[in-house]
């Protein structure tokens, strides 16, 4: 269909540009609010081309830039893509950015990891207070002197992924452990390795902090494809960076004036999920470029609705310094989707579409009590062309995109089960990578290495960035690397990275050159030692898989007989074929743009749109049984406050995402039992016609 724009909302599009290019010229700051599919990006195009039309001279004159922060990389890639590359615009992540400003302050950031480091050092006493066996020994400071001796340590780590019952034996082999202690020592293994490392730890950030104190040479490093910080080694994090940053610009009015004066227009896209702390930067260099009577102007470009991970600021709060600017005409997709999506928000933004015939779109509501073949439902619809099934039930996800191994691999380690199942969708499921588990974004980044080694198609620069100093690297170097990188043909993850750890390299002279190596393993993994990297790497995984935020720090267990079921599992994720790791990646890779039927979770939807989409809904969510429910029990009601409005937001937020993904067909499916009155209602409401699914009718027809 030849969609035709309706001109009165055309021309109303316009002045709603207008606005923003208003508040441009008198440096103005503004809210830019936009529902979803209303072409908020496109918006933000067209305010830094209006800038480079009506400014460029005045920013050439004074050497100044426009700043343009986006919350992903795809999303600065594409704002590259329509503006194209330009000296005056700097397009970056808030990360990238920051890390540009104040990287090379180093005598600041070298005050701020002291101060860090001294805080850490005492969370580990603190920590070490708390466990029992620990405060009860005869002799701290004999402990400490023999647990911290290399040739205990070696054993230590040797054996540190095995089983309870041979960690023990392996450990009393040493003979660093008293006799009469023994029983009391390592009656709680996982206690007794929590203590060891801590000192390990905590022994390290000593010897950090003397040469701090010392005024050695050394350098704060922000990697960005860490998701821990490693302060002993002065490597710092996402959060870590942020705290930094707020404290170093908020604190330094010499740069806050840098900066002010360097970029006299920000834009920041996708507001919602800025970091609270970006926020309050920004705040800061606002008040004191208009303390100063200078010309600074900050525009945000955003959806508060759309708002739906936990480290995002959500809604700004209100501000009269900015002028709010809504757009209301949705792009994206049919006139029957956008009155739908208008009602799950309930807040009378009055969403329209701008077209005035496309208004061939469907949505339908089904209520489904029994197993639902999806897969099944899909071809019955005849909607299995650039369709989108977005789900809440990880395995169901993981199955399609055949990764199911590697999943109920995952789910039987203690970060993941009971309790903490959720964990898999905010570590494992998760398209943003800031928010991935620390080890399995390790693994990822090593499953993205190889993957660009692969790629043909991937230039230099995307492989040597995975290598410090890669400036060195010869040709015949580099030529070596791809050619050993792609023969490995082991099928387990643990075969294949042993095989990447003995790849030798050799210069003309026929030296073994294991450098390259050494720094790409160091650069992926959180190693330090040079050596063993399997082992170290195995271990790096059994902290993460095995100990949680949520355990009892000193639980009186007797672990003797420990179930051999959670070191079993560990190994078997180092068992499971790479190829489920490749599929793992290139669905948290995955742009939307296949064709076909494809899945993804409601969260890692946003941002992707299709003509089809089929969104399952469900109750036991998010440790919650009503999860859903809540939302339809409470839908139009105007009573909430507090933790029970967050509660509601968060829902509704997700369920708006995921249903204005849509251009035409939309189709929810809510797996539940009996409908409540209050439920029932509300669904109507919203969706009309309430239809039942019974499986068995659907697979006859």
């Amino acid at each position: 269909m030849d969609k035709k724009i309706n001109e009165e909302f055309k021309q109303q599009e316009i002045e709603i540009q207008n606005q923003i290019n208003e508040c441009i010229e008198n440096f103005k700051n503004f809210y830019f609010d936009a529902g979803a599919g209303a072409g908020k990006t496109y918006a933000l195009q067209k305010s830094i081309e209006y800038i480079l039309e009506n400014k460029t001279e005045i920013l050439v004159n004074v050497s100044q830039k426009i700043l343009c922060i986006t919350y992903t990389n795809a999303a600065k890639n594409e704002i590259l893509d329509r503006i194209g590359n330009n000296t005056l615009v700097a397009v970056s992540t808030i990360h990238d950015f920051l890390w540009s400003f104040i990287g090379h302050q180093q005598p600041l950031l070298i005050k701020e990891h002291k101060k860090k480091i001294e805080q850490e050092i005492k969370k580990i006493e603190s920590d070490l207070s708390d466990i029992s066996f620990y405060n009860q020994l005869e002799d701290q400071e004999d402990f400490i002197r023999k647990v911290s001796k290399p040739e205990f340590l070696d054993v230590f780590y040797k054996y540190y992924s095995e089983s309870a019952s041979n960690f023990k034996k392996e450990i009393e082999k040493t003979g660093m452990i008293n006799e009469h202690e023994t029983a009391k020592i390592l009656r709680n293994v996982a206690n007794f390795k929590k203590v060891v490392t801590s000192l390990v730890n905590w022994e390290e950030l000593q010897i950090a902090l003397a040469k701090i104190s010392a005024k050695e040479k050394i350098k704060i490093r922000y990697k960005p494809t860490r998701n821990r910080d490693k302060l002993s080694r002065f490597v710092i994090s996402h959060d870590t960076l942020l705290d930094y940053a707020f404290s170093i610009i908020t604190n330094n009015i010499l740069l806050k004036r840098l900066f002010s004066d360097k970029y006299p227009y920000v834009l920041v896209d996708e507001y919602q999920d800025t970091h609270k702390e970006v926020i309050d930067i920004f705040d800061d260099i606002l008040n004191y470029s208009e303390a100063r009577h200078k010309n600074f102007l900050i525009g945000y470009f955003g959806d508060h609705m759309q708002n739906i991970y936990s480290s995002g600021i959500g809604k700004l709060d209100d501000n009269e310094d900015f002028v709010p600017i809504r757009k209301i005409y949705n792009r994206r997709s049919a006139s029957q989707i956008v009155e739908l999506i208008e009602k799950v928000r309930n807040d009378d933004f009055g969403q329209v579409s701008i077209y005035k015939n496309f208004d061939d779109g469907h949505y339908q509501f089904y209520h489904c009590k029994s197993e639902l073949d999806l897969s099944n439902f899909v071809v019955k619809e005849k909607i299995n062309n650039n369709c989108a099934c977005l789900l809440l039930k990880n395995e169901a996800i993981a199955k399609e995109r055949k990764f199911s191994n590697l999943w109920n691999t995952i789910r039987t380690f203690p970060r993941f089960n009971g309790g903490n199942y959720d964990n898999i969708s905010s570590e494992f499921l998760t398209s943003n990578l800031q928010n991935m588990g620390w080890f399995l974004r390790e693994i990822y980044t090593f499953i993205d290495f190889i993957m660009k080694v692969k790629n043909d198609q991937s230039t230099v620069r995307m492989i040597t960035n995975f290598i410090d100093n890669s400036q060195t690297i010869t040709y015949g170097v580099f030529s070596q690397l791809i050619t050993k990188v792609k023969s490995i043909n082991s099928l387990k993850l643990g075969d294949y990275i042993e095989e990447f750890c003995k790849i030798k390299i050799c210069r003309k002279e026929n030296i073994d050159n294991p450098l390259v190596i050494d720094s790409i393993l160091k650069n992926v993994f959180s190693t330090d030692i040079t050596g063993d990297y399997m082992q170290q790497i195995k271990n790096q995984a059994y902290d993460y898989f095995h100990f949680t935020s949520t355990s009892n720090a000193d639980a009186d267990v007797d672990e003797e007989n420990e179930p051999e079921k959670d070191i079993d599992s560990m190994a078997s994720f180092f068992e499971l074929d790479i190829e489920e790791f490749f599929c793992w990646y290139k669905y948290i890779q995955d742009d939307g743009k296949e064709r076909g039927t494809n899945y993804y979770t409601l969260h890692s939807s946003k941002g992707l749109e299709f003509d089809n989409v089929v969104v399952v809904i469900e109750n036991q969510f998010a440790k919650k049984s009503d999860y859903f429910q809540y939302f339809f029990n409470n839908y139009g009601t105007s009573v909430l406050t507090g933790d029970e409005l967050k509660r509601f937001n968060d829902v509704r937020n997700l369920f708006y995402v995921a249903c204005s993904r849509a251009r035409k067909k939309l189709y929810v499916i809510y797996l539940s039992g009996e409908l409540g009155e209050k439920e029932r209602n509300s669904l109507e409401s919203i969706f009309g016609e309430i239809f039942l699914i019974d499986e068995k009718i659907l697979s006859e027809n």
